[in-house]
């Protein structure tokens, strides 16, 4: 199984992504940074974390490397990017490799790079930057990418780590159904499934992991709940989150493919009830030295 997401989904989660985040670290993640920072974002996709971040590092000038895989992603960072100035009525413009960003407070200068995870971390350079950012990453990766990635952390004087919106498994759907706890295991397992980052997924114990190798390796961690609250308002993410949960659970198990089919529609129809929701639980995690 390889790493691959639709940027119709990443830009479908973006909302949930900046309600959930635990502002705090994020602010407190500013403060260990120098005035004008070079951060790193890894599995930046289409550069979600530069536009949730920048106005909360409290830095007027700030450096962004973006790392991603996918190509296709990476392309369309610009464009997001450049759609997330406007909004704010701030300028942009393409400068070379990198996107430009000003308004009169704030300079954010955003580089794309490709790069694939599975190669060694320390092909990333992270002795250049001043931060490490990462948004729904950790949970995908396994346990001896994570230890070669700490490793390299420390091998680099220890800068400071904000990891975002890690999946840790509590998910609650307002109106229960039978087969929930069912399909919810079969989701999870086929979380652990290898992404091609050195072995099985971390999945749901991926918040824990962090933990325990970043604090064996000297790091001090913070630690919050960043949990997605899916409401009548956000129907159509509802519908996505029933759908991948559909369909990993059949990939997991096909031939009780019947029954899974027969609890999404159950659920969708369940979803379309006045004040459904889902809960689907995060953790965002701050390391310092």
């Amino acid at each position: 199984m390889t790493l691959e997401f639709d940027a119709d989904w990443l830009r479908l989660r973006e909302p949930l992504d900046e309600a959930a985040r635990a502002v705090g670290l994020a602010w407190a993640f500013g403060r260990l940074l120098p005035a004008q920072p070079m951060i790193i974002d890894l599995g930046a996709g289409t550069g979600s974390n530069v536009r949730q971040l920048a106005m909360k590092l409290g830095r007027p000038v700030q450096d962004w490397t973006l790392i991603e895989k996918d190509r296709k992603l990476l392309s369309k960072a610009p464009g997001e990017i450049g759609r997330w100035a406007d909004r704010n009525g701030w300028e942009h413009k393409e400068q070379r490799r990198a996107y430009m960003i000003t308004c009169d407070d704030m300079a954010v200068r955003v580089e794309m790079r490709s790069f694939d995870l599975a190669q060694d971390p320390s092909d990333l350079g992270l002795d250049q930057y001043d931060g490490v950012t990462a948004k729904a990453l950790f949970d995908l990766v396994s346990l001896t990418w994570l230890e070669r990635f700490v490793k390299e952390l420390t091998n680099c004087g220890y800068p400071p780590v904000l990891v975002t919106l890690t999946v840790d498994g509590r998910v609650d759907f307002s109106m229960s159904d039978p087969d929930d706890g069912w399909v919810l295991d079969l989701f999870h397992a086929h979380m652990n499934r290898a992404k091609g980052l050195g072995g099985p997924a971390l999945g749901t114990v991926a918040p824990q992991a962090l933990i325990t190798a970043l604090t064996g390796a000297g790091y001090k961690v913070e630690t919050a709940q960043s949990d997605w609250k899916i409401g009548p308002k956000q129907i159509a993410a509802h519908l996505a989150m029933i759908s991948g949960y559909e369909r990993a659970a059949i990939e997991q198990d096909p031939v009780s493919a019947p029954r899974i089919q027969a609890w999404a529609e159950r659920r969708r129809l369940l979803a379309s009830e006045k004040g459904a929701r889902l809960t689907v639980g995060h953790q965002d995690l701050l390391a310092r030295r």
